[in-house]
């Protein structure tokens, strides 16, 4: 089988808008044949460049035309293609935990990777290196809620803000944010360490 017949067939058991990045397909060919493989697959309309070095199969919908994977989605794969660690910024977390209605006007992703912008369709979304350290939990819901936490900071996280938390998430992963206490910053620790004293005393 050659080549470009792997790949083909290796593209048709993915799910269609489901991206995936082109150095899952270094078993098949050299690096320049398979970029070649690519772009004459994305010429034809078979595949869509997300950005580079990510591929996915477009999902077309008569309406709206081709629906793209998330940004979140294409950080998942980039993060498991390079081996760095990938986590939504803080405002958008907050935003997703209903700790504010404000949507963030560009798309952060923290990265213990070099700072960098992709494009993926219109969009600008950009990775801004933070130390390994400060990604505490990443790709998890208690690491979404310790990532909102610091980005609404030490004046806006009261024992109520901790509650409004709880109604959102289960149990399991309000209890998975507890164990992670330790690695917080101090102002962190303290609000969860009045949380849990309030409820001893109810």
């Amino acid at each position: 089988m050659t080549a470009t017949a792997q790949i083909k067939e290796f593209i048709t058991n993915i799910p269609m808008g489901k991206p995936f990045p082109s150095s899952a397909l270094r078993h098949f060919a050299a690096t320049e044949n398979i970029r070649q493989i690519l772009n004459r697959l994305v010429k034809k309309g078979e595949l869509t460049r997300v950005t580079r070095g990510i591929f996915a199969k477009p999902m077309r919908l008569s309406k709206v035309g081709d629906v793209l994977p998330s940004a979140s989605d294409v950080a998942e794969i980039l993060a498991k293609s390079t081996g760095e660690i990938i986590a939504i910024q803080g405002a958008e977390a907050a935003r997703q935990l209903q700790l504010t209605t404000q949507a963030p006007m560009h798309l952060i992703f923290y990265t213990s990777g070099n700072t960098r912008t992709l494009k993926i369709a219109n969009r600008t979304v950009k990775l801004k290196h933070v130390n390994p350290s400060k990604l505490i939990a990443p790709d998890t819901i208690p690491g979404l809620v310790i990532s909102a936490l610091g980005y609404l900071g030490k004046e806006n996280v009261t024992v109520e803000t901790l509650e409004i938390i709880k109604q959102h998430i289960s149990s399991e992963n309000f209890n998975a944010i507890i164990k992670l206490i330790e690695h917080m910053p101090a102002w962190m620790s303290d609000v969860f360490y009045r949380y849990q004293r309030e409820k001893i005393n109810e």
